[in-house]
C-alpha cells in the first residue's frame, strides 16, 4: 500500500480498502463499524458527523464528561493514565477501534478518568454522547462487538504495562511502531522522536539511540518529524511478542466472533499495511 503524508494527515492512496457506504457520513474504513449488520449501523450513525482531528487535539478531558464517542477513520488516538502532574500513555487508538468505553460500560454519562489526545491527525466519526447513549440499547450486535473491543483495550492496556516493565526501549518503540502502523494501516508515521520519548516515557536520547540502531538494521527510516517502516517483518522480530499477542487478541475477540463481514483484514501483511 502506497500512503500519502498530506498536512500531518496518512492518507490511503488506493482505493483497495474495506471502505463501506454509510448514510449520513459517506464510506467508513472503521474496522468495528465494518463488522455491524447494516440496520444497526445505518442506526447507530444516522446523527454521525464526519470530523477532522488534528494533532495534540484532545478529544476527552481528564476528569471531565465525555460529550462524544469516536469511530476512528484515519489517524492515531493516545489514551493516557494522570501520573503525577503528567500523562502517560496506556493504550492506543486506530481505525481498529473507538473513543468512548466508559460509556458502553455504565450505559450512562460518565466522567473520564483518562485523557484522548490525537498523536497523529486523520478523521473520525463523531456522535454525540447523548445520542448514542439513546440508540445503543436498540442495538445488540453493537453492544456486543463494543464489549469485545473493550476486552481486547483491558488486555492491551496489561500487556502494555507488562511490556513497559520489562523489556527494552528498543522492544518497546519496535512494538510501539507495530501498533501505530495497524492503527493508521500505512508504513508512514509522521510522528517525532520528542513525542514518541513522551509516550515511551523516556528521556528523548534514549528514543534516538533506539531509532538509530532500528535504522543501521534497515527495517526504519527516520526523517524529521517522521518515521517509516520499510522492513515490517523484522521490525517484528526485533519487537517482543507483545505486539502480536494483542493483534492476535483482536482477531479472536472481533474477527473471528463476528465473522469479518465487512472483508477486515489481517493487518499483519508482511512488507507493507496492506489491507
Amino acid at each position: 500500500m502506497t500512503c500519502a503524508v498530506q498536512q500531518e494527515i496518512c492518507f490511503e492512496c488506493s482505493d483497495t480498502g474495506t471502505a463501506g457506504q454509510v448514510d449520513g457520513i459517506g464510506q467508513t474504513r472503521n474496522r468495528l463499524l465494518c463488522e455491524l449488520p447494516q440496520d444497526e449501523l445505518a442506526m447507530l450513525l444516522k446523527t454521525a458527523e464526519m470530523v477532522q482531528i488534528r494533532p495534540r487535539q484532545v478529544l476527552q478531558h481528564w476528569r471531565l464528561p465525555l460529550e462524544h464517542v469516536y469511530f476512528i477513520e484515519r489517524g492515531l488516538v493516545s489514551v493516557s493514565a494522570r501520573v503525577d502532574d503528567d500523562f502517560v500513555e496506556a493504550w492506543l487508538v486506530g481505525s481498529e477501534g473507538f473513543i468512548g468505553a466508559p460509556l458502553v460500560l455504565a450505559e450512562e454519562q460518565q466522567i473520564t478518568t483518562h485523557r484522548r489526545i490525537v498523536q497523529i491527525g486523520g478523521e473520525a466519526a463523531r456522535i454525540s454522547a447523548r445520542e448514542f447513549l439513546a440508540v445503543l440499547p436498540a442495538l445488540p450486535a453493537t453492544r456486543r462487538l463494543l464489549k469485545r473491543y473493550l476486552q481486547v483495550v483491558l488486555f492491551q492496556a496489561s500487556q502494555f504495562g507488562a511490556c513497559n516493565a520489562v523489556h527494552s526501549v528498543k522492544q518497546r518503540l519496535a512494538r510501539w511502531l507495530l501498533v501505530a502502523r495497524d492503527g493508521l494501516d500505512c508504513d508512514e508515521l509522521p510522528i517525532t522522536q520528542e513525542v514518541l520519548s513522551q509516550l515511551l516515557g523516556v528521556r528523548r536520547a534514549t528514543v534516538s539511540e533506539a531509532v538509530e540502531t532500528l535504522q543501521r538494521e534497515e527495517v526504519i527510516r527516520a526523517s524529521r518529524g517522521m518515521i517509516s517502516i520499510t522492513d515490517a517483518e523484522a521490525l517484528r522480530q526485533v519487537s517482543c511478542a507483545c505486539h502480536d499477542l494483542v493483534h492476535r487478541e483482536y482477531l479472536r475477540q472481533i474477527q473471528s466472533s463476528f465473522g469479518s463481514k465487512g472483508g477486515t483484514p489481517d493487518y499483519r501483511a508482511s512488507g507493507s499495511a496492506s489491507r
